[in-house]
């Protein structure tokens, strides 16, 4: 896959993302203003309704209220309470509703974030820090085979890598000895930090640090095989060097 081709998906991924938001928050937010604002009118309206019938009342005075005339008022007092009730229903509903699609957007935010992250190989069954060896109890279908690589991970984070030994047939469970850092001829052990020592329960998961072979751009190709012994033209009385007899090992 080209630099091109990755540009394209990752706009068609931001494109698709951006679409999915509106539809789930945009639109539902207009949605909800406007029917917030439906409800405000036929509020206003049942009030100055209600104001323009007790200015009439009070303009022919209580005596000339007649039970026609309370009557109205009273349909008009309670049109409005269920005016007022219906504005407040439809604000706790715009609350609810807001509060549920806050509670969905981070539930599929969680699912995504699972559905992406490594799926445990096996849990940690037991480790021996004099000897960095651990036991590896498998949890998936998935055989780990003499020399694969294995992270260990606690709360979502990976705290050191080991390499598979064998499998204990009796037991069902994995042998493993933890990898340690060798860089600068600066060793840190994993015993020297309890900290980043395997414990029961850990889970193990695929390395996800590239190997020397992933560094390098693929595997590397093996070198042709040197002459264990120099060729008769290269003798003392032609360079007056000594000849050594060795096998060199080229270099990867």
């Amino acid at each position: 896959m080209n630099g091109f081709r990755i540009t394209l998906l990752v706009l068609l991924c931001l494109a698709v993302s951006l679409m999915f938001y509106a539809v789930m928050v945009v639109v539902p937010g207009w949605q909800n203003q406007y029917g917030e604002y439906q409800a405000s009118q036929k509020l206003a309206e049942y009030q100055r309704n209600n104001d323009y019938h007790r200015l009439r009342m009070e303009q022919f005075g209580p005596e000339a209220e007649t039970p026609e005339v309370a009557q109205a008022r009273a349909a008009a007092e309670e049109s409005a309470r269920k005016g007022e009730q219906a504005l407040n229903e439809a604000e706790e509903s715009s609350v609810i509703a807001a509060a549920k699609r806050k509670e969905e957007a981070a539930m599929a935010k969680q699912v995504e974030t699972d559905a992406t992250a490594p799926k445990p190989l096996g849990l940690v069954a037991a480790f021996d820090a004099e000897w960095n060896v651990l036991m590896i109890k498998p949890v998936s279908d998935t055989p780990l085979h003499p020399g694969y690589v294995v992270a260990v991970r606690r709360d979502g984070r990976v705290i050191c890598e080991a390499v598979i030994d064998n499998l204990d047939s009796e037991s069902g469970q994995y042998s493993a000895t933890l990898k340690v850092a060798d860089l600068g001829k600066v060793i840190s052990s994993v015993s020297s930090d309890a900290t980043l020592q395997p414990a029961v329960g850990d889970e193990i998961i695929e390395s996800p640090f590239p190997s020397s072979a992933d560094l390098r751009g693929g595997a590397a190709v093996p070198a042709a095989p040197l002459p264990s012994v120099l060729p008769a033209e290269a003798t003392n009385s032609d360079s007056g060097l000594p000849v050594i007899d060795a096998t060199l090992t080229p270099m990867p």
